[in-house]
């Protein structure tokens, strides 16, 4: 019986085999590994360095933000919904001035988050000039107030040739 090996080609390829066995082991076993976490790392360092790069613009850019966040002050309010909805009333007759036949009804608030939407239905009768006029007095002022629906329609009146339903809504921000 012949021993296994014996001859130097069967040697040569047993130890071929042994090296690609070998090779394939170190390969699947530790570089595949390393590779997959030195992407992972690299992905990590890529992230860090974007977060940190909008840190840096955020801090150089902190005092722009300071001033803008004292701006935006009055939009600010930490009363509660129903006070704020008072004094929007009481605003929006104040805006009136005498100008406008004007009645106001309350509406619903809606808060969603730190955002509350104070509703107010208006009908007003006035001539165009003054409605206009109100309007823009109206958004012209301090407060943020939104048109959600607007109705105009000639009326029969002398005095008051136009007729106008509104519902606006003030937003209020609460820290």
């Amino acid at each position: 019986m012949r021993a296994p090996f014996s001859s130097p080609r069967e040697r040569l390829l047993a130890l071929g085999a042994v090296v690609v066995i070998a090779m394939w082991a170190l390969v699947s076993g530790i570089a595949w590994p390393l590779l997959d976490r030195l992407t992972h790392l690299q992905q990590q360092a890529f992230v860090s360095q974007q977060k940190l790069s909008r840190l840096r613009e955020l801090a150089r850019r902190k005092s722009a933000i300071e001033h803008a966040y004292q701006a935006h002050a009055g939009y600010r309010s930490q009363d509660a919904d129903e006070p704020l909805q008072s004094a929007f009333l009481n605003e929006l007759e104040q805006l009136a001035a005498g100008s406008l036949q004007m009645s106001l009804r309350p509406g619903r608030i809606v808060r969603a988050g730190s955002v509350s939407r104070l509703g107010v239905e208006v009908d007003v009768e006035a001539t165009q000039e003054a409605l206009l006029s109100f309007l823009d007095r109206l958004f012209t002022s301090s407060s943020l107030v939104e048109l959600e629906r607007l109705q105009i329609s000639s009326s029969a009146s002398k005095e008051s040739p136009l007729s106008a339903t509104f519902v606006l809504n003030k937003v209020v921000i609460h820290p």
